[in-house]
């Protein structure tokens, strides 16, 4: 019953001799490896509302600090008017952001601190700002970025992968006769977690220290300190818990600009908060893409010539920096356009055009699989309606003839393991069970290859006159190898199907005059307990490698439903969010 910290073990760990054939336990004696019902230590905090993360952080003498952003990016601070907050009282002083550059991307702005965190609030909502918008896009909107990415649909790609993900110079005629061929559009889409982002810093003595909660603290500290001319090292970082962080922590912007800010305030901590709305207006977000899907259906029924256009601005550009670099195109192609596709698709060229966005990017929960993935099993829906098939025989079809083998990226691809995560779905869902009209099922499916997991989702929905949709069956069926935590998997693939079901229906950026129209979850809409079913949820038993789970029951949750969808309705849906085309959940 005695408990001992890790790091209370390590020294005298170091100094035992180390076996050279060490036997391993059987898999069948495992007491604490995938079992059901382990001891979560902090369970009771975080459901009692008593857990402490970062916002909740507070130091002797903290100053608080907020940012008011400009609203378009690449806009500068022209000036600002202290008397329009001369009457809030408890302001500490008033200063000029400054863009931190390539890595950080945050935007011009003014800083208020305050030595409490309503007076800051209030002054936030109060200043006045003038900006200069010379060297701004303000005139770029949602509609003229959809139209932007459409036309480069016609012209020369940038670059251009094959089947291997090697760079080749020939695509395919996408307008050949006989060529089947569609277009997708996913929006931008904000992370919205439900703690928004903050960081604590303090300057003393010729180093940073911070408070916060990272996804890559090595990140905000290497980029924070290029800045300073420091070296990483100056950087200590004390990590707090996340409340959720989806990608959104994985950028620096938020530490970086706290650390500006206690530069300033130098020997004081002082807690940067982001608002609700800082954080849906001033977000890194999934990117816009314009997808481009084209092949030939060949006398096997097979897809030859399979095109993958893809029209995006990559995240790296923000991530990495380096912007414009070509070689940030292999992370928006991976998920099945970069060497990685997971069906028999002998010949395949993947096209990559890079539009410059309106606003900062980062990686979202299932990065490039949530729009590569979601198109191609869309369209392999497509493809076997054409070819006279129904969705599961077709894909079964496109895994037949595959051999386990390496895939790009460095997995091993087993297909066998695919099919069979799809056929336990189908059985699940009644796949050959007759149904009335007006309902449909649908199913999807995705190697997620750098997590090493295989996932299929079906459904089974109708939908009325009024384009409402009902969920009458949710299936999700998830090989991930050896399961450490039964329970934390199915918490996984339960936050999973919502995520998924919010990016699909309703959650969706817009840009107008260069600015985030969206400000809070009233404009930005995630799914209600209303609007959803339980998920009928099967891990599969298995003793291969263990794999990754937070984001690998994502993608195809979202193709599976637009198939159902089609199913049910014979029309088939190629943008999100699919409010945009007038549909709703149906209340449960």
């Amino acid at each position: 019953g005695q408990e001992f910290a890790y790091k209370d073990l390590i020294e005298k760990a170091s100094k035992m001799p180390v076996p050279k054939d060490p036997a391993l336990k059987n898999y069948k004696d495992f007491r604490v490896i995938g079992k059901q019902g382990q001891k979560k230590t902090n369970l009771k905090e975080i459901v009692s509302g008593k857990m402490k993360y970062g916002i909740d952080l507070k130091l002797p003498g903290m100053l608080y600090a907020v940012i008011v952003r400009c609203p378009v990016l690449n806009g500068k601070v022209k000036s600002w008017d202290p008397a329009s907050i001369s009457k809030v009282d408890g302001i500490v002083q008033l200063f000029e952001m400054k863009e931190m550059g390539d890595q950080i991307e945050n935007r011009s702005g003014v800083a208020i601190i305050a030595n409490n965190r309503w007076s800051a609030l209030k002054a936030q909502q109060r200043l006045k700002v003038e900006w200069d918008l010379s060297k701004a896009d303000a005139n770029v909107s949602t509609a003229s970025y959809y139209k932007l990415q459409e036309s480069k649909l016609k012209e020369k790609a940038d670059l251009i992968y094959n089947e291997k993900g090697d760079v080749v110079t020939d695509s395919f005629d996408a307008n050949a006769a006989g060529v089947v061929k569609a277009v997708y559009r996913i929006p931008f889409v904000a992370h919205a977690t439900m703690e928004p982002p903050n960081c604590t810093a303090q300057f003393k003595d010729g180093k940073f220290e911070l408070w916060g909660g990272f996804q890559n603290p090595g990140k905000v500290a290497s980029a924070g300190a290029k800045y300073f001319n420091l070296k990483a090292a100056d950087v200590f970082i004390n990590l707090q818990p996340m409340g959720g962080g989806f990608g959104r922590k994985l950028s620096a912007d938020y530490g970086a600009e706290a650390m500006q800010i206690a530069k300033v305030m130098e020997g004081k901590p002082v807690q940067l908060i982001f608002t609700r709305a800082d954080d849906i207006r001033f977000d890194v977000y999934r990117p816009c893409s314009t997808h481009q899907l084209s092949a030939k259906i060949s006398a096997s029924k097979k897809p030859d010539q399979w095109q993958h256009h893809i029209v995006i601005s990559p995240v790296m550009d923000f991530f990495q920096g380096n912007k414009g670099n070509p070689g940030w195109f292999s992370a928006e192609a991976g998920g099945g356009a970069y060497g990685d596709m997971y069906y028999d698709i002998p010949q395949l060229r993947a096209p990559m055009t890079r539009t410059m966005p309106p606003v900062s990017l980062g990686w979202w929960r299932s990065v490039n699989f949530t729009y590569n993935n979601v198109v191609i099993e869309c369209f392999v829906d497509e493809l076997a309606k054409k070819a006279g098939m129904d969705g599961l025989s077709y894909r079964l079809n496109l895994l037949a003839g595959l051999q386990k083998g390496p895939i790009k990226g460095g997995s091993v691809y087993d297909p066998r393991r695919m099919e069979n995560v799809l056929k336990q779905c189908a059985e699940k869902i009644g796949w050959n069970k007759k149904r009335a009209a007006g309902r449909g099922v649908g199913i999807a499916c995705c190697f997620y290859n750098h997590a090493k997991a295989y996932t299929a989702h079906a459904f089974e929905v109708s939908v009325n006159k009024e384009k409402q949709v009902k969920i009458h069956k949710a299936i999700v069926v998830t090989d991930i190898g050896t399961v450490i935590d039964p329970d934390g998997l199915t918490n996984q693939v339960q936050g999973s199907y919502v995520w998924a079901m919010s990016a699909l229906m309703k959650s969706e950026i817009t840009v107008l005059n260069g600015a985030v129209q969206q400000s809070s979850f009233f404009d930005f809409e995630v799914v209600r307990m209303n609007d959803l079913p339980p998920i009928d949820i099967t891990i599969v038993q298995s003793t291969e490698e263990p794999g990754g789970a937070g984001e690998t029951s994502v993608p195809s949750a979202m193709p599976a439903m637009m198939n159902a969808i089609a199913a049910a309705t014979n029309v088939r849906v190629r943008e999100m969010p699919l409010k945009r085309l007038g549909y709703s959940f149906a209340s449960l």
